[in-house]
């Protein structure tokens, strides 16, 4: 398990019990290249307030690429905007898989948004 997989974790945790966090990024650990990073999660019992403190960590971080929450469906996504595209469905709507493909083509955006990740997870712990 990666660092940022345990951050992710004990961070959400502190927000509320957890059924499981995922997140997704880093080094492919067979072919090296860089993924397209990613965290999503589903709280027991998800709350505005639960998400009004992630977008407030979202929102109060300097990041390199922009990154949006996706609550769509009862799994909450925080993902670079490039892969969720306009629609309000996200990673659900048509495409999401052909953009997360193009977006791994810049192996720059994936190392940028990975960074970003960490340091979006580091925000909500001290919040």
């Amino acid at each position: 398990m990666s660092k940022l997989f345990h951050l992710a974790g004990e961070t959400l945790s502190g927000l509320g019990s957890l059924r499981w966090p995922r997140v997704s990024g880093g080094r492919h650990p067979e072919y090296g290249y860089h993924q397209v990073p990613f965290l999503g999660w589903r709280f027991e019992e998800p709350s505005a307030e639960k998400l009004r403190r992630v977008e407030r960590a979202v929102a109060t971080t300097t990041t390199q690429v922009d990154w949006r929450i996706d609550t769509s469906r009862r799994n909450w996504l925080l993902a670079p905007s490039l892969i969720l595209g306009d629609s309000e469905d996200g990673a659900a709507s048509p495409g999401f898989n052909d953009r997360v493909i193009s977006a791994m083509q810049d192996q720059d955006f994936c190392v940028r948004a990975w960074a970003d990740l960490g340091a979006m997870l580091r925000t909500l712990r001290e919040l």
